[in-house]
Parts: structure tokens; C-alpha cells; sequence
């Protein structure tokens, strides 16, 4: 099966923002497809593992930036969060 394209995607920024910061395209282009990819995993339509792989970065640095931006890489919802946090405390208790 050959690899997929990757999708291009044109975005105009304002020129006010790089009057004072001279960014290269490359790297803002570098910046908007990492914090893109952080979104993904902020609206639970992507795993943090499945991200990390896509920003060719190790999960460790990824989950790292995840915490910049405060998003948890867990897909709970308050019942399972509950359960385990029993769970966790039966095997201190142990």
C-alpha cells in the first residue's frame, strides 16, 4: 500500500505579527502543524501516542507539550477516573 499524500494547507497570518519576530515560514509552518496536532488529541480525535508519531516526536516530548498546554493524554470520562482512582488507593492500601 503506497503512503498517503500529505494534505498542504495555505494559511495567511497578519504581517503585524512578524514585525518584531522575524520567523521563518518553516518554522512557523513547523509550529501550527504541532499545535494542530495537540488539538487533535484535546478533542479526543486522536491518541497522544498516534500525535507523537505524526510530529515525528518521541512520546515522552509530545506528552511534554501536551502539559504546556494542559491537556491530559487520558481518555476518561469521571466514572472511569473515579474507578481508578479506587484502585489506585486499594493498592496503597495493600
Amino acid at each position: 500500500m503506497a503512503a498517503a499524500r500529505p494534505y498542504a494547507v495555505e494559511v495567511e497570518l497578519p504581517a503585524e505579527a512578524f514585525r518584531h519576530q522575524p520567523w521563518s515560514a518553516s518554522d512557523v509552518a513547523s509550529d501550527l502543524r504541532l499545535l494542530w496536532l495537540v488539538d487533535q488529541v484535546r478533542q479526543r480525535r486522536l491518541g497522544y501516542a498516534k500525535a507523537a508519531e505524526l510530529a515525528n516526536m518521541p512520546q515522552a516530548a509530545f506528552l511534554r507539550v501536551l502539559g504546556t498546554h494542559r491537556i491530559s493524554p487520558f481518555d476518561l470520562d469521571d466514572e472511569e477516573i473515579e474507578r481508578e482512582i479506587a484502585a489506585a488507593e486499594a493498592i496503597g492500601r495493600a
